[in-house]
C-alpha cells in the first residue's frame, strides 16, 4: 500500500477513530504533549533530532545508528500494518525530521500532517491531555538505506561534479557567512544554492498562527527558479541536518527522484580543518 506524504488537518480528524492509523508527536518543548495534544496520540520519547549518542550520552552530529532506531520503534510500538501521522510544534520541521529518518531505515507507512500542532488547533479540532501508553513491542523490520544520507569524504569527492547539486536551506547569513555560529569556520559549500525552508511555507502575519506548505506549483516554481534540476542529484545540508531534512520531505513530495541528505551538515563540514567554504 502506497501512503501519502502528507495529510490535512480534515482528513486526520475523520480519521481519529480508524484503528489503521496511528499518530505521533515528534515535538521540541518536551512538556507539550503533557499539556496538549492530539487524541490517541504517542509521543516521541527524547530529542526530536533522532541523533546518534555516544557511549556517554552525547548527541552527535550523526543519525541514530539502527539499534538505537529499533529501540525507537520498539518505545513507540509501531506496527508495520499501520499508518503513522507524525506532526510537532514547529511548522512540520521535527515532524519531517521524523518521516525523513524512518526513510532511512525503510520505513514507508508515515505521512506528515499539514500545519501540524498549530494547523490543528487554528481549525477548532479536539485535544486531549490522556498520556497515551503505546503498543508492547514493534515488528517493524529495519532495512537500512545508505544511499539516502552522504558522509563528508564522499560529499568532499563529488561536490563539484557537474551531476550534483547542493541546496543550503539555512538563512541567509549563515549562508553568506555573516551570521555567527558556534562553527569554527563560516560559509558555505562552493556552488551551493541558497533557499531559507521556511520560505516554503505559508507566510503569518500573528507569532503563532499556523504555516502550511505553498502550493505544490508555487513550491515547483520556486525551485525551478532556484535552478534545482530534475536530472542531477540534489544534496541538501544546514547546521544539523533538520532543516535539510524538511527539504528532502519537500522535493520527494515534488516528485524529485534523486536527493540526499548530508546529514552532519555544517555542524561537521564548517568544523572540519581542509573541507571547502566560501563566504559572501
Amino acid at each position: 500500500m502506497k501512503h501519502p506524504l502528507f495529510v490535512d488537518t480534515q482528513w486526520l480528524h475523520d480519521n481519529l477513530d480508524n484503528p489503521e492509523i496511528g499518530i505521533i508527536e515528534n515535538a521540541w518543548l518536551s512538556d507539550s504533549y503533557q499539556k496538549a495534544h492530539i487524541g490517541g496520540a504517542i509521543c516521541v520519547p527524547g530529542h526530536p533530532y533522532l541523533k546518534k549518542h555516544t557511549a556517554d550520552g552525547e548527541r552527535t552530529q550523526q543519525v541514530m545508528d539502527a539499534d538505537e532506531f529499533t529501540e525507537l520503534c520498539h518505545n513507540l510500538g509501531l506496527q508495520r500494518h499501520k499508518h503513522y501521522v507524525i506532526y510537532d510544534d514547529y511548522c512540520g520541521l521535527f515532524a519531517a525530521r521524523f518521516w525523513c529518518v524512518c526513510r532511512y531505515f525503510g520505513l514507508q507507512n508515515i505521512s506528515i500532517l499539514d500545519g501540524s500542532w498549530r494547523g490543528w488547533l487554528a481549525q477548532g479540532h479536539p485535544t486531549s491531555s490522556r498520556i497515551e501508553v503505546p503498543g508492547p513491542g514493534s515488528d517493524v523490520v529495519i532495512v537500512p538505506q545508505p544511499a539516502k544520507f552522504i558522509g563528508w569524504e564522499e560529499l568532499q569527492r563529488i561536490y563539484c561534479d557537474l551531476e550534483i547539486q547542493l541546496w543550503d536551506t539555512r538563512r541567509e547569513g549563515e549562508y553568506l557567512g555573516d551570521e555567527d555560529t558556534d562553527n569554527l569556520r563560516r560559509g558555505h559549500m562552493p556552488g551551493a544554492l541558497n533557499l531559507v525552508w521556511t520560505d516554503l511555507l505559508t507566510e503569518t502575519t500573528h507569532d503563532g498562527d499556523p504555516r502550511f506548505l505553498k502550493p505544490l506549483k508555487e513550491l515547483e516554481h520556486m525551485l525551478d527558479n532556484l535552478g534545482l534540476r530534475r536530472d542531477k542529484t540534489i544534496i541538501t545540508y544546514c547546521q544539523s541536518g533538520i532543516r535539510a531534512a524538511f527539504c528532502i520531505y519537500v522535493l520527494e513530495l515534488l516528485g524529485y527522484s534523486h536527493h540526499r541528505l548530508y546529514d552532519a551538515s555544517m555542524g561537521e563540514w564548517a568544523n572540519l580543518k581542509d573541507t571547502p567554504l566560501v563566504s559572501g
